[in-house]
Formats: structure tokens, C-alpha cells, sequence
């Protein structure tokens, strides 16, 4: 199976990509850096999430506990106070590792050099931190599945997505690293990563452990759509990200530029992307720009049904 490390802001969507991730791949562990939530809530959801899909023996590492500048604020509004959408889930016996998110990264990449990939969910910094520590690492990770950016519909600010938005600086350090990267913007998300009031009633008459689960942790989220994205359900980009490094078939349309990102002023964290080749840059990412959300769907509905 491929190899791969989920790097995660643990909340609501990404416990969902966990679980996929864990199904459609060899998971060698999950790091988990600042983003979503307060940070030892995002460990405690992963360490929970992992022992509840049981796989108590996928590793959870710590990672960056800010952003490089640490200029950001977490969205309990979006995913509940702890991230779960307030669930009152059982205290986790499992705990973290000791060695550190980056640490692991490196170690990993080493162990599993030109196999492993990267699924990354969530802001940037503890790829970009790696890259710092050892710029050789572009060179054995195989692959970076990033779920980041927007082209011009903002759910952050009016330009900017949350993952590009908590941590710019890291998002541009991984991009002119030279990785192998795919992104999943938010508009294909919200798109073709999107379940409607009809999807949410099928997932819930499954009534399988693991979709009470989605049921369980995705509440505050769908509510948090509905009231404010103009969609009656909930957004997965997350999951979508997951699902499409699974099955690359999901990309109906796709396209290779260089991609960079705003650090400053009220644009801070919006996704340029040279659509033209105007300034003659190589490209450094593939954007995905039209994705399947049938499939998407029948993949989430396909590992909910499990028990």
C-alpha cells in the first residue's frame, strides 16, 4: 500500500480524512500543528479519532503549537469548542510520541525515501519547517496532497482560505521548495466536496459506528455551513483531498502554474496563481479545477457503511 503521513489541524472534516486515509493507505502517522482549534484540543481529537476507527497504532506526533509569524485565530465557530462539534467523547488512553512532528517527517522520509506522501490538510508550517531543517527532503517525498488556497472566493477573508491564510509564509516555502505538489482549492470543495441535507440522511440511516461518528463530529460544521456559506449541508475539502490522492480519477480538470501567496495587508494569504506564464516562472503545482463529487461520495459513503 502507499505510504503516508496525514499533517492535520484536527477538527470536525479532518477526522473524516483520518478515517479515509486509514482505509486508502499505509498510515504511518498523523502530525499535528496549529490551525483549526486550541492545539492540545486538536492532539486529544486525533488520538481519539485514532483509537475510535481502531488504529490505536498509528502514531500521533506533535508539531508547531503557532504559525511562523503566529499571527492567526482558530474557528471553534466553524467546528465546536473542541473541535468535535462540542461531542462529549470519552478521554483517549492513547498518547503522543515524544519525537517531535518535524522530527518524524524527516525520519519518515528517510525510512520510506521516494514512497512517501504527504497529505496535507491543514496549514503548512510543519512541512515548511522540515524543508528548513533539511531541504533534501523535496527529494525523497514522492508527493504533497494540499488542501489550501481559493481563487478568489475567500472563506477566511474575502480572498483567502484558512489553511493558505493561517501560515502564508509556510504555504509559499512549500511551494518554491521544489515537492511534487497537488492542490485542491476551496471553490472545487465546495463544489464536488460538498453534502446536501439528502447525503447527511443517508449517512445517518447507515447507523454504523463509524457514521454516527461523522454524525457526531460534523454537527457544528453543517450548522456553520448552512447559517453562513449558502450551502444546506456541509463541506469537506479535507475528505475530498484525501479521496482524490486515493483516486486520482476524481480530477475531472487540472492544470500545472506557479503558485505563490499573498503575505501582506488585507490580501494576506490569497493564492496567485500565473494562469498566463506571464513572468516566465516554472510551474510548481498542479491545481486541480474540476473534481468528480460523485465518486467523492460514493468513496465517504462506501467507508461510513463499514463497521
Amino acid at each position: 500500500m502507499r505510504k503516508v503521513i496525514v499533517d492535520s489541524d484536527t477538527a470536525t472534516d479532518d477526522t473524516i480524512a483520518i478515517l479515509l486515509a486509514s482505509r486508502f493507505f499505509q498510515l504511518l502517522g498523523v502530525t499535528i500543528v496549529a490551525g483549526n482549534v486550541n492545539y492540545n484540543q486538536e492532539v486529544k481529537n486525533a488520538l481519539f479519532t485514532l483509537e475510535y476507527i481502531g488504529k490505536q497504532d498509528v502514531p500521533v506526533y506533535l508539531g508547531s503549537q503557532r504559525p511562523i509569524l503566529g499571527n492567526w485565530r482558530t474557528v471553534e465557530e466553524v467546528h465546536g469548542s473542541n473541535g468535535m462539534s462540542n461531542w462529549n467523547y470519552p478521554e483517549p488512553n492513547k498518547r503522543p510520541e515524544k519525537e517531535h512532528a518535524i522530527d518524524a517527517i524527516l525520519r519518515l522520509s528517510k525510512e520510506h525515501e521516494g514512497e512517501l506522501e504527504i497529505l496535507a490538510i491543514s496549514p503548512l508550517t510543519n512541512i515548511a519547517l522540515a524543508y528548513l531543517k533539511d531541504p533534501s527532503v523535496v527529494k525523497r517525498v514522492k508527493k504533497i496532497w494540499i488542501m489550501g488556497g481559493a481563487f478568489s472566493k475567500g472563506n477566511t477573508t474575502p480572498i483567502a482560505e484558512f489553511n493558505f491564510w493561517v501560515d502564508p509564509e509556510a504555504a509559499k516555502i512549500v511551494l518554491d521548495a521544489g515537492f511534487d505538489i497537488t492542490i485542491v482549492p476551496w471553490e472545487v470543495a465546495e463544489i464536488s466536496g460538498s453534502l446536501n441535507e439528502r447525503d447527511w440522511e443517508y449517512i445517518s440511516k447507515l447507523n454504523t459506528k463509524l457514521s454516527n461518528f461523522f454524525i457526531n463530529v460534523n454537527k457544528t460544521l453543517k450548522e456553520y455551513t448552512t447559517k453562513n456559506q449558502g450551502i444546506s449541508g456541509s463541506i469537506h475539502p479535507d475528505s475530498l483531498t484525501v479521496s482524490i490522492a486515493h483516486d486520482n480519477s476524481i480530477i475531472l480538470d487540472s492544470s500545472l502554474k506557479y503558485v505563490d501567496v499573498e503575505l501582506c495587508s488585507k490580501s494576506r494569504g490569497a493564492m496567485l496563481i500565473d494562469w498566463y506564464s506571464l513572468h516566465k516562472n516554472k510551474p510548481n503545482a498542479e491545481i486541480v479545477l474540476k473534481a468528480d463529487g460523485g465518486k467523492f461520495k460514493n468513496l465517504l459513503f462506501n467507508s461510513l457503511s463499514q463497521l
